[in-house]
């Protein structure tokens, strides 16, 4: 019942949310222009153009990238057996930044003859997956347990981030602006062109580590009772970090750091359906999912132009992670 009302929410919230913006337009119109779009009798086409190629695919894009980070959090906590753990643990997020910033503010590209807004996202995509290939490679050749993966991640995180601060100081004012607005995270340059490859970047590795869920369940026992009932838990908890990487890679790339959702989301769904990770994990991205697309709406009209998803999600959702552990009167790790 909590997936399909916070389900619910979530689709509600995508149209609701199209009324919403710097282009004054309430939100019957917004929806009178959206089924003109697919009727093909555009009248207001100024109307159309904010609605179908400005506000739904960002509204997609909220969608999106919230259910994938807070699902990306569920099966970081279940690796690591640590509350704390959540996608940008292994340092995705401190590697992307340091890649945008190269691209934004030094104009280095990785990929020779990209330019432009392409060339930060493949900088971003390729150097958030460095920090934690180097900690699924060590593990591979000295077995880590899941505190070691964690405190390894969190010094590469500094270590990135810190290289990322120091090519900022120098920065010049116009492109300073555009690596901080990177780095708070923001769903407004999510578009129908890059909407296709989030998704397919997403839904496979979602499908994949669903299909790991009993084995999720397996690992809470800890590594030696999983090993006595036939499930490697060292090479679960590597092939699923690994693939948790390279999703939550794909979704930094084009929003920047959206934080707290992959942190609270998880903890929230546990509250309500429990651990048993086939309930739990659909029940985080719903939650992940609808929670991003409300705090959406309230950024873009936070002020005269909107605020950045990334500062507002961290406002939110840090007091009501407060709330949450104050108000816990179990603990849903027990």
């Amino acid at each position: 019942m909590l997936i399909l009302i916070l389900t619910a929410v979530a689709i509600s919230s995508v149209f609701i949310t199209l009324g919403f913006g710097v282009y004054n337009i309430s939100v019957s119109d917004a929806l009178a222009v959206f089924i003109d779009h697919i009727n093909g009798t555009v009248s207001n086409k100024k109307g159309d153009y904010y609605v179908w190629n400005v506000r739904l695919p960002r509204a997609l894009g909220a969608i999106l990238v919230g259910a994938s980070l807070s699902f990306a959090g569920a099966v970081m906590q279940n690796d690591m057996r640590n509350p704390l753990a959540e996608p940008y643990t292994m340092g995705v997020s401190s590697g992307a930044f340091l890649g945008a910033v190269l691209s934004i503010i030094l104009g280095i590209s990785i990929i020779p003859g990209l330019t432009g807004d392409w060339a930060t996202v493949f900088n971003a995509f390729i150097f958030s997956l460095i920090p934690a290939s180097m900690i699924v490679l060590i593990s591979r050749f000295r077995k880590m347990t899941p505190t070691a993966m964690i405190l390894t991640g969190l010094a590469l995180m500094f270590v990135f981030s810190s290289i990322g601060q120091v090519i900022m100081v120098s920065a010049p004012a116009e492109t300073l602006a555009d690596a901080y607005n990177w780095r708070v995270g923001t769903l407004a340059k999510v578009t129908w062109e890059n909407l296709p490859i989030m998704v397919t970047a997403v839904v496979p590795l979602c499908l994949i580590l669903y299909a790991l869920s009993s084995k999720f369940d397996v690992m809470y026992l800890g590594d030696r009772a999983a090993t006595t009932l036939g499930v490697n838990a060292n090479l679960i908890r590597i092939f699923s970090i690994f693939l948790v990487s390279l999703m939550t890679a794909a979704m930094v790339s084009f929003t920047g750091t959206i934080g707290f959702i992959g942190l609270v989301g998880p903890h929230v769904a546990r509250i309500f359906v429990g651990s048993r990770n086939k309930y739990f994990l659909p029940a985080a991205m719903a939650f992940g999912a609808s929670f991003l697309i409300i705090v959406d709406t309230i950024a873009k009209i936070s002020g005269p132009s909107g605020l950045p998803v990334g500062v507002l999600s961290a406002m939110i959702g840090g007091p009501l992670f407060i709330y949450i552990l104050v108000r816990q009167k179990r603990s849903a790790w027990a």
